[in-house]
């Protein structure tokens, strides 16, 4: 109890020279010699090294029925113990811990469960952060087989919920009579009002005012059989909740993890006696030197090195460790200001080490393959340098007898450059030629869309021309028996363009002689009440060229062929709208005009003829139409007068 309490080396040395004065003077025994086997071969006296070693508890031998408080001798198999309730811990806890059980920490494991065997035992447990506080709590409240009671800190937290929590705890303890360990840190200090709840826990074993009347009849009435059977009063209330108190005395075990920096640890000291009064106080000093070492052949075990580079690593991270302990002292005597190298501290320092080990193994991995790979490379190179130097060699006296080929077929080529530039030269003209009919040819094509452009317009006029005509006005010229002449001659024109054949007849003027009568046939054709359909659906891209001949000759040149309005049917210039439409078209498709000589009248003069101007292109014969007869074929779509009061005079007939 003492000794925990003891601070610093010095006075423990003191404890243990006290210890020895009074054994030998009330007991008349040297307590050297009681503990002499805790020794080291030659040493003579005890110091607080050695009574480090002197450790009591009742879990030395877990497959025991009946737990015996005694001393523990045999550090490996405490160890062994320690490792095996560890094991047993991660796999039912949720949150499995990674720790090494050097003696240090069993120590301080050991000490925890003595005072939690103790009934109201309490432990304030003094150490930086990373010391192994909670851990050596929880490792000892796991081999007492106690229940840890934690709280979970949230933004929302207070003391309301402080409140709450208190009272599962106790009613674990006091009510159902489990024993139970209250493990609260001083980071989870949201209020100071929570300290002041502990202080009163440890001092009296309850919270003033934490249950309601309603909740402590409740609880009364759940510790009503376990005090009967201790043989404590059940009729009254009050004797029924003291029985409840004490048994959260007994029960319940709190365990204090503060750490000693700053002021806020003295001041609640101060301020709360209890923390001390009512606690066994264990402080987690700085780790010894085995402690160190421990940990670090702990976390360097699973890295892959010779065994004496990895004692010199141990060596080297626990040199390090305490030479920085040595200047935080150093540090304090000459400034008065504090630097904590905590054990968190000595388990960065060998994950650092680790991670660096790690990724320099993994550049010098890289670079030597690299290097591996070059120097393959290289000798792969020098291999196929000296083979290709032996086919050069073996074909030495095939370069000379090619150089003299070589040479003798640039003189050749020599002689044949003044051939080549004159046949370039050739190859030129050529093409300004070529250049020169691409223009010409080039230009035509021009004026054949210019007159195929003229044309569609044209032939779509004479269609919507079709579209005019009316049922009466075919039935009108149908009924005429002497017809004007331009209705004969339109007439005459259609049943060229239809290839129907006309009628013989006397001639009335010279008896004996037969003449030619198309009207017949016109008057048949019109009975036949589809003419205007035949019209539009007439193929005007296949016209047959003697039809087309006949048209040219007889009636695209005859001054009455020129209408300008509408007539009765059919309108005349539809057969001559025909004909430049297949001409332009076949024209534009084939890539050249269409009127040669032999598809011209017979009966054209020569000066007419000599309009069809043949031009010979670099693509093929091209013709061009002149530009007298494209005005000659405009010209030939206007209607006559004679025409349009030819076809007065016989509506008004037909009226009368």
């Amino acid at each position: 109890m003492f000794y925990d309490r003891l601070v610093d080396d010095k006075d423990r040395e003191w404890l243990i020279k006290f210890l020895k004065e009074t054994t030998r003077k009330n007991f008349s025994t040297d307590l050297d010699g009681v503990v002499a086997h805790l020794l080291e071969d030659g040493q003579k006296e005890a110091g607080p090294q050695e009574f480090r070693k002197l450790i009591f508890g009742d879990w030395g031998n877990p497959a025991d029925a009946e737990r015996v408080y005694k001393e523990l001798t045999d550090a490996k198999a405490m160890v062994k113990v320690c490792e095996g309730f560890l094991d047993d811990y991660n796999a039912m806890s949720k949150k499995p811990m990674n720790l090494v059980l050097f003696m240090f920490a069993i120590e301080h494991v050991a000490r925890v469960c003595r005072v939690l065997r103790q009934p109201g035992g309490h432990a304030l447990l003094v150490g930086v952060g990373g010391s192994g506080r909670q851990s050596a709590t929880r490792l000892a409240a796991f081999i007492a087989d106690y229940k840890v009671f934690e709280i979970e800190i949230s933004k929302s937290y207070g003391k309301a919920e402080w409140r709450e929590d208190l009272k599962k705890m106790l009613k674990t303890a006091g009510g159902e009579g489990k024993p139970s360990v209250f493990l609260f840190c001083d980071t989870q200090i949201k209020q100071e009002a929570f300290v002041e709840d502990i202080n009163n826990l440890l001092n009296t074993g309850e919270v003033p005012n934490l249950f309601a009347s309603d909740e402590k009849q409740l609880l009364c009435e759940a510790v009503r059989n376990a005090a009967k059977d201790a043989g404590r009063d059940v009729d009254a209330q009050s004797a029924l909740y003291a029985f409840f108190i004490d048994r959260c005395k007994q029960m319940l075990h709190i365990c204090l993890c503060f750490s000693p920096i700053g002021d806020a640890f003295r001041n609640r000291l101060r301020q709360f006696p209890s923390l001390v009064n009512c606690c066994t106080i264990d402080w987690f000093t700085e780790w010894p030197k085995d402690a160190l070492v421990s940990v670090a052949q702990r976390f360097l075990s699973d890295v892959e090195m010779p065994d004496k580079v990895r004692d010199s690593c141990v060596m080297m991270c626990q040199q390090v460790h305490d030479s920085g302990r040595d200047m935080s002292r150093d540090f304090l005597a000459r400034l008065r200001r504090h630097n904590y190298v905590t054990p968190t501290s000595y388990l960065e320092l060998i994950t650092t080490y680790k991670t660096l080990l790690a990724r320099k193994r993994s550049e010098l991995l890289t670079v030597k393959g690299r290097y591996e790979v070059g120097l393959e490379k290289l000798a792969n190179a020098a291999a196929q340098v000296a083979e290709m130097s032996k086919e050069l060699e073996a074909l030495q006296p095939v370069l000379i007898v090619s150089k003299k080929e070589t040479e003798e077929l640039s003189a050749q080529v020599e002689k044949k450059v003044p051939e080549v530039e004159a046949a370039k030269a050739v190859a030129a003209a050529d093409e300004a030629e070529a250049n020169k009919k691409a223009t010409e040819v080039k230009k035509i094509k021009d004026e054949c869309e210019a007159d195929l452009a003229e044309a569609i317009p044209i032939l779509n006029d004479a269609i919507k021309a079709l579209d005019t005509v009316k049922k009466a006005d075919i039935d009108l010229v149908k009924s005429m028996k002497n017809p004007p002449s331009g209705v004969k001659l339109a007439m005459h024109a259609v049943c060229v363009m239809l290839d129907i054949k006309p009628e013989k007849k006397n001639d009335p003027d010279n008896p004996g002689k037969k003449i030619i009568d198309f009207w017949g046939p016109s008057v048949k054709l019109l009975s036949e009440g589809k003419l205007l359909d035949t019209l539009k659906a007439y193929d005007k891209d296949n016209i047959d060229p003697k039809i087309m001949a006949i048209i040219r000759a007889e009636f695209v040149t005859n001054e009455e062929f020129k209408p300008d309005v509408r007539v009765p049917p059919p309108p005349p210039h539809w057969p001559s709208a025909s004909n430049r439409h297949r001409l332009l078209r076949k024209g534009c498709a084939s890539g050249r005009w269409p009127w040669t000589r032999t598809t011209a009248s017979p009966k054209l003069s020569r000066r007419r003829r000599r309009r069809w101007n043949l031009r010979r292109g670099s693509s093929g014969r091209r013709w061009r139409f002149c530009r007298a007869s494209r005005l000659r074929s405009r010209s030939s779509l206007t209607s006559s007068r004679s025409w349009r009061l030819s076809c007065a005079a016989a509506r008004s007939k037909r009226l009368t």
